[in-house]
């Protein structure tokens, strides 16, 4: 199972790459130029706001936490934010990966998986929610100015739809208490597997019920929780106005400014590629969705083209990186890695 998961996963960065190549080879002369012209202070700007949109993830997650009786510091907080989000973009799993991640990562830090069960499923809701409120405008200027790009409004019409049912969904099966019961029993066995994976122990049959009664418990803090819950909304807004913003520096480092209307439609029509699970993070078919709907605004090829691929590189491509570092520092940091340098310190002290 996991080497066919392997080769899929293989195959499609693999089918990535090759989109991506084979869009930058169709215009190499008119990205080199646009390349070449590239304005690195825009550049900058554009990397500050998306690692600033990525850091309003983990705020929103520290805010449900604390409602939830949970609060860790910031900094490990917005750590296990950042790779969980950015094991999603690498591998595109409906988000599995991710909360595996995440779930393991504050399961140490003596988080119950139903607490983070809980948190996981608010801030995806909200999250949800507010993408799918940009998308509605991107959505109506596309049908005001692109009539004849059938593929990108088919794009921004299957996000919306999709970001709707999710929310709709994750809402109902959280806050039904005959649905929640329905799916108690496979959230708990789908932790169980992600928690195998990840430590290679699993959590006692026994503890269903505890598990039960903190996802309970955890609901009924959400429900009194909600003036918490309008600062993770807050943040959320940040995070997708600040992914907008580098967005928009990108474009402004290749020499072009949108209006807000055009980069709204840019944005959606990028975040909607990135649903196609096979594509890591939806490379190759955002730049795409990208390029061509900005040519039919009037955008160079060229421009609109690099202007993605810088985007990637920032929102994408540099947390991913850092996130490598922020996870060594993580495992480090946990609670159980601590008292065991402590005590090999104290073992040394007592033979000197």
């Amino acid at each position: 199972m996991r080497a066919s998961r392997g080769v899929l996963l293989s195959l499609g960065a693999l089918a990535a790459i090759v989109i991506l190549g084979l869009l930058v080879g169709s215009k190499l002369e008119a990205v080199m130029r646009a390349g070449s012209a590239v304005s690195w202070g825009w550049f900058a700007a554009a990397l500050a706001c998306a690692l600033a949109s990525h850091a309003m993830v983990g705020m929103a997650l520290s805010e449900i936490l604390t409602v939830l009786g949970h609060p860790l510091g910031a900094p490990t907080v917005l750590g296990i934010a950042l790779v969980s989000t950015t094991a999603n973009y690498i591998v595109s799993a409906g988000g599995v990966t991710g909360f595996a991640l995440k779930a393991h990562l504050l399961y140490k830090r003596r988080v119950p998986i139903a607490t983070t069960i809980t948190a996981s499923a608010v801030t995806l809701a909200i999250l949800y929610a507010v993408l799918a409120l940009i998308l509605v405008q991107g959505l109506v200027t596309l049908l005001l100015r692109l009539r004849g790009a059938r593929l990108a409004i088919m794009e921004n019409a299957f996000g919306l739809i999709f970001l709707l049912v999710g929310a709709a969904f994750i809402l109902v099966a959280f806050f039904n208490r005959t649905v929640r019961g329905r799916l108690a029993h496979r959230l708990f066995r789908l932790t169980n597997r992600a928690a195998f994976s990840l430590s290679q122990r699993e959590i006692p049959p026994e503890d269903f019920a505890a598990f039960e009664v903190q996802l309970t418990q955890g609901l009924a803090r959400i429900r009194a929780g909600s003036g918490r819950l309008t600062t993770t909304v807050l943040y959320t807004c940040l995070d997708w106005g600040l992914a907008m913003t580098s967005l928009g520096f990108c474009f402004r480092a290749v020499g072009v400014r949108l209006p807000v209307g055009h980069l709204s439609a840019a944005f959606t029509t990028g975040q909607a590629a990135t649903l196609i699970p096979i594509l890591p993070g939806g490379l190759g078919a955002a730049e795409g969705s990208i390029e061509a709907m900005m040519v039919h605004l009037g955008v160079g090829a060229g421009e609109a083209l690099v202007a993605a691929i810088l985007f990637r590189l920032c929102y994408y491509v540099a947390p991913a990186l850092l996130s490598v570092l922020v996870l060594w520092g993580l495992k480090v940091s946990e609670p159980a890695v601590l008292r065991e340098a402590a005590d090999l310190d104290l073992g040394i002290h007592h033979r000197i």
